[in-house]
């Protein structure tokens, strides 16, 4: 049977071109095709696929809360990441939740097949050049899960309200741990909390 796959990405062109792809293979059928992880969901609910392609920074929900509530709800599906980030720090993270691979957007098609092939062998695969980063001086380290959750909300411009819901965390909660964010990464607003984002490539200038 061919292995059934999902594509999420907010670009056309990066869809269309997997697609493409994917469809040149005898042994892959894709399903659906969409440009969010709201979408994603929704077609998963239809039609569970063997594997998820998606990227992590589209409209709506975030790219880490997306990972947890698709794992949570089935666990037995393999997720490979298709980014532009590079952050050694959240790939970690990702690999921890139950993602089982990372591939950079600067990767030939080769990469990508061959990263798809290891998964469905039950490997990890991480695209070489990411894994050639190391993650000494990255000051992202230094924050819990939790805490990493709140910095990717304040650095996507969500207010504490929006923030607790997005997290199913009290106001108080989001506002605590976010004086203990600037502590720990030595900073004193949220704006700088944004460039540091950027710097390590978890947001985009908008």
């Amino acid at each position: 049977m061919p292995l059934k796959i999902i594509i999420a990405d907010d670009h056309a062109i990066v869809r269309s071109g997997l697609a493409l792809l994917l469809k040149s293979q005898l042994n892959y059928q894709v399903l659906a095709s969409v440009s969010s992880g709201e979408q994603l969901i929704i077609e998963c609910q239809h039609n569970v696929p063997d594997l998820i392609i998606t990227d992590l920074s589209m409209p709506g929900i975030s790219g880490v809360e997306l990972i947890r509530r698709l794992l949570l709800k089935w666990p037995n599906i393999q997720i490979m990441i298709f980014s532009i980030y590079q952050n050694l720090y959240l790939i970690k993270r990702l690999i921890d939740m139950g993602v089982k691979g990372y591939i950079s957007k600067n990767s030939d098609t080769d990469i990508i097949l061959e990263g798809i092939t290891a998964i469905t062998q039950g490997e990890n695969y991480i695209s070489p050049d990411i894994s050639l980063h190391t993650e000494q001086g990255q000051p992202l380290s230094k924050l819990t899960a939790r805490e990493f959750d709140i910095f990717c909300c304040v650095a996507k411009g969500l207010s504490t309200k929006k923030s607790s819901e997005k997290l199913y965390l009290s106001e108080k909660t989001i506002a605590n741990n976010i004086s203990i964010i600037k502590k720990k990464l030595k900073i004193t607003s949220s704006i700088e909390m944004v460039h540091l984002a950027m710097l390590e490539g978890l947001a985009s200038p908008s």
